[in-house]
């Protein structure tokens, strides 16, 4: 996985909050990660980018997928 991934809109980082986050975030960098977890790393990292809403309908769509009996 790279790091941070590459992002889809800009990150917005404008708050103090949002540089800590990108900063734990990059913690990860030299961890083994699962696919599961590069997955949710991965997810995380959207959160921080200007379109931040379709990343997190798409994670909840995939989740309810696998949920689907």
């Amino acid at each position: 996985m790279k790091f941070p991934p590459e992002p889809k809109t800009p990150y917005i980082l404008d708050k103090e909050q949002d540089k800590r986050i990108f900063e734990k975030l990059s913690k990860f960098k030299n961890k083994k990660l699962t696919k599961g977890q590069e997955e949710l790393i991965a997810f995380l990292y959207t959160q921080l980018e200007d379109d931040w809403r379709t990343p997190l309908e798409e994670f909840i769509d995939k989740l309810l997928g696998s949920t689907q009996a």
